[in-house]
């Protein structure tokens, strides 16, 4: 019978081991700047800074907004920056810039340039189940938008919304058009699928690529489509 090591044996044991062993981590190695170069860039910056600061570069004001995530707020925020009485031609341009993402086959900015109106929660026939997110009317069309970024479609919303549309566009003597704008696509070839990327695209695109040049609405419009990236 092998005999077991008492207590005072194994703790002489241990303690003969602790002086071999290594007694810690490895610490990293030190990184030495010279003062000089860190106020020299410090200075250097300061200027580019207070430039971001005074165009509101530094922070995005839809995060102030609190979008989020939320459908019916960022769809309430896409339909203003779409109105033409806010953005003028620039809001002209991001609107007709998503549609022709939905609808290659149409001169949008052509189309929007007669007159157009945006509207949120619309019920096309006034029933309030089939309420659309965002409808934008034209001189010639009538095209629903459905916005989903969480949560999935209702069974057979699309559908039921197609159908509310068509009947409203008969009504006004209008074509009707179904867009779906969601993380996901629709198998109906009746609905046009887009993405949240389709809507960045044509927000930076209307606003221009040169940020130094700007205006407030164009900052506005970009800083929508870098919020709208990542939903």
């Amino acid at each position: 019978m092998v005999e077991q090591p008492s207590p005072p044996q194994l703790e002489a044991a241990f303690l003969a081991l602790r002086a071999v062993l290594p007694t810690g981590q490895p610490r990293p190695p030190k990184q030495f700047f010279a003062l000089e170069d860190l106020e020299r860039a410090f200075r250097a910056l300061k200027q580019p800074l207070a430039i971001a600061k005074e165009r509101g570069g530094l922070l995005n004001p839809w995060a102030l907004a609190s979008l989020g995530q939320n459908e019916v707020r960022n769809a309430a925020a896409l339909a203003g920056l779409w109105m033409a009485e806010f953005g003028g031609a620039t809001s002209l341009r991001f609107a007709a810039g998503y549609l022709s993402t939905a609808f290659p086959d149409g001169d949008w900015l052509m189309e929007l340039g007669k007159g157009y109106r945006v509207a949120t929660e619309v019920c096309p026939l006034g029933e309030a189940a089939d309420r659309v997110d965002l409808v934008i009317e034209t001189s010639r069309y009538l095209i629903g938008i459905e916005v989903k970024i969480r949560a999935g479609l209702g069974r057979n919303q699309l559908e039921r919304y197609s159908s509310a549309i068509s009947r409203r566009a008969e009504l006004q003597k209008l074509n009707p058009r179904v867009v779906l704008l969601a993380p996901f696509r629709t198998k109906l070839s009746a609905v046009s699928s887009t993405s949240w990327a389709d809507v960045s695209r044509a927000a930076r695109a209307a606003a221009g690529e040169k940020v130094a040049e700007r205006t407030f609405v164009q900052h506005l419009i970009a800083s929508f489509g870098e919020h709208a990236r990542v939903l």
